[in-house]
């Protein structure tokens, strides 16, 4: 688009906002400025925002939602938008704000007065009254890294509010320049999600300064935004969340370690330690909770210690900001790397990817919550790769294995998606192989399934999986090899489309750790597979997976759902459903009894042969295939002494089957 129509992004992160969104992008449909899109990224609101927001889009093409499965915060939110968009502007609205129809197009006027000027803020009052209390009207300094409201509370009437240079852009309505996005960017990230949703304004406002962006004031540019949340305030902050006000504590703490200015840092934190000194004792005294801040700061010091570095690094080389890097739009591929508290096996598998080809980017998505040793990890094997290409994420306490893929899999940019866990690796030209073959069918084909080598933990090579020449299976085809052999995909060797993915409509939970093999029966259902003989990837098998302890009742009712899903269908017909379930199961029942009795321990053994006696499972045909294995194990099980106490063990803990239904992640 040329100079004079710039394209703009209208950013609206919702959450519970039914009661103001339509409000607000009415405000926003408007404006005079006709050229921008809309995103609504809302972040899992359980009230009926999203109804309100399909029913504008429906009216207007310009309007797109974007429905997150959990709440990531103004900073996530936003962030979603901004990495997945490349307009010339991006104007950030509040959902209760309600805009005058020619903000957006004198912001725009606004930003052309100087290539400095990195954001716009305008006038921000607090109701539709003749004469109104002023919200806002840009960010004013104070001591100790801290940043006001200016003119908040006045009367319009009476504040002198002219056009000018501020400190910073309150987060409720900026219009930031593109390029003022990506040169704040820190590992990838324009907001600091570790802010979540407080103070991540005064942190651009910080950061922008130190970079020689500055800020303009336009009241010509008017919008009212009935502001409630003043965590500053004491009476409204004993009413407030525990989560919010221990991120307001947490969040001027990061605010100092990250952007205090080299050289100057020592006299910033002086003027800081009077009021943090008091905040303390206030916690102290009556607000223990809040605490938790300090923890939270000690317990990430190292990344935030190497955030400051960026920082100061970055605001160093001063103005005009270095070239920018262009980058692909998507990225080719997103390699996307679960962890759980296996910093050894995330270094190799971190290492075996090597330096990262433009179109891939690589996003690690880290469940531990004991220690900071995978963080560590994972900033000494990227930090020498390209920021742009790569993001570590910590995820919350309690996030299970099926979180961490869907979480993946929503922050993942590229246009495949390969998960490659902790404990597996690519092999050598791995990662060459796949993108040379990506680039040749990307128009063609949405789910590819490479081979892959099976190894043990010494990566001794146990055996290849991988077919003897590429092919394409359509849909009933695929979804047909799918139920019948159980280890037919390993998650190292399969990429999917982000659309192809979304097109079947993700992962449903229920499912459990069967979750996606359930989503691999409908993206291949929809778009079948191409098989690809190059063994790019390593499938570990160890004590440790989550393989290992699958072989339950449990998981059997699970994977008879998938059954019964494929059956809704009609897509096979019943005989050869029946055909694939009778396989399916004696494949996933015999190989994790004998993987029992590889790890010598014959009672769970004999517990996973007798899921064969769950009551859905007696009626299965015996395969003339696995018939042998069968009476062997039954017969050698019968042969072998039970344990004291045997018939009540727990349920196996095998090693990771070769042969099981893999799982979406090593986290848990």
């Amino acid at each position: 688009m040329g100079a004079s129509t710039p394209s703009v992004l209208l950013s609206i992160v919702s959450w519970n906002s039914a009661a103001t969104i339509e409000a607000c992008l009415r405000s926003v449909l408007r404006q005079s400025y006709r050229d921008f899109v809309v995103w609504v990224v809302d972040n899992a609101s359980a009230d009926d925002t999203c109804a309100r927001v399909a029913a504008l889009a429906a009216e207007d093409a310009r309007v797109r939602l974007h429905r997150l499965p959990q709440n990531t915060g103004f900073c996530g939110g936003h962030n979603y938008a901004l990495d997945r968009t490349r307009t010339d502007y991006v104007l950030l609205v509040n959902p209760d704000v309600d805009m005058a129809p020619d903000y957006l197009a004198r912001a725009l006027s606004a930003m052309q007065r100087d290539a400095r000027i990195g954001a716009v803020c305008g006038l921000l009052v607090q109701s539709h009254d003749a004469d109104p209390r002023i919200d806002s009207a840009g960010l004013l300094p104070l001591a100790g890294g801290r940043y006001g409201l200016r003119h908040h509370n006045e009367l319009l009437s009476q504040a002198n509010v002219q056009p000018g240079w501020v400190a910073g852009a309150d987060g409720a309505l900026p219009l930031y320049r593109r390029r003022f996005i990506n040169d704040l960017r820190v590992e990838g990230q324009f907001f600091d999600e570790r802010f979540f949703a407080h103070k991540e304004d005064w942190d651009v406002a910080w950061r922008g300064e130190l970079y020689g962006w500055r800020t303009w004031l336009e009241p010509s540019c008017r919008a009212v935004h009935p502001r409630v949340f003043r965590p500053g305030n004491w009476a409204l902050r004993q009413r407030l969340n525990g989560a919010i006000k221990a991120d307001a504590v947490k969040n001027q703490l990061l605010l100092l370690i990250k952007n205090a200015p080299a050289g100057r840092a020592l006299r910033t934190w002086l003027r800081a330690l009077p009021r943090q000194l008091a905040i303390l004792l206030f916690l102290v005294l009556r607000e223990p909770r809040s605490l938790t801040a300090y923890r939270y700061v000690w317990r990430h010091r190292r990344a935030l210690w190497a955030s400051r570095q960026r920082v100061q690094t970055r605001a160093h080389q001063g103005w005009p900001p270095p070239p920018e890097q262009p980058l692909p739009t998507p990225p080719l591929l997103s390699i996307c790397v679960p962890c759980y508290h296996r910093p050894e096996l995330l270094s190799r598998a971190l290492a075996s990817i090597g330096p990262l080809p433009a179109e891939v980017e690589v996003i690690v998505s880290d469940n531990s919550v004991a220690d900071d040793a995978c963080e560590e990890a994972a900033h000494r094997l990227l930090v020498p790769q390209p920021a742009a290409q790569w993001r570590y994420y910590r995820n919350p306490a309690g996030s299970t294995a099926v979180d961490n893929f869907r979480l993946c899999l929503q922050r993942a940019r590229g246009r495949y998606v390969l998960h490659l866990h902790d404990d597996d690796y690519l092999l050598p030209n791995g990662l060459e192989q796949m993108l040379s073959t990506l680039r040749r069918v990307q128009l063609t084909h949405a789910a590819v399934l490479f081979g892959v080598e099976v190894v043990d933990m010494q990566q001794q090579r146990l055996r290849y999986q991988r077919a003897r020449q590429e092919s394409y299976l359509p849909p009933a085809e695929a979804v047909e090899q799918l139920l019948t052999n159980s280890s037919f995909v390993r998650i190292p060797a399969i990429v999917v489309s982000r659309a192809a993915y979304a097109e079947a409509g993700g992962l449903d939970e229920s499912q459990g750790s069967t979750a996606d093999t359930d989503l691999w029966a409908r993206v291949f259902a929809r778009h079948g597979v191409l098989r690809v003989p190059a063994c790019t990837a390593a499938y570990t098998v160890h004590t440790g997976a989550i393989t290992a302890r699958m072989f339950t009742p449990a998981t059997v009712d699970n994977l008879l759902r998938i059954f019964e899903k494929v059956r809704a269908t009609g897509l096979l017909p019943e005989p050869r459903l029946r055909r694939a379930r009778a396989h399916f199961f004696h494949q996933f029942i015999l190989a994790g009894a004998y993987r029992s009795l590889q790890q010598h321990d014959a009672d769970a053994a004999r517990q996973v042969l007798q899921l064969f006696e769950l009551p859905a499972l007696r009626p299965l045909a015996v395969p003339a295939r696995w018939a042998p294995a069968r009476l062997g194990l039954t017969a050698l099980l019968r042969g072998t002494p039970r344990l004291p106490g045997s018939g009540t063990s727990a349920p196996p803990t095998a090693a990771r089957s070769a042969s099981s239904t893999a799982t979406p992640a090593t986290a848990h």
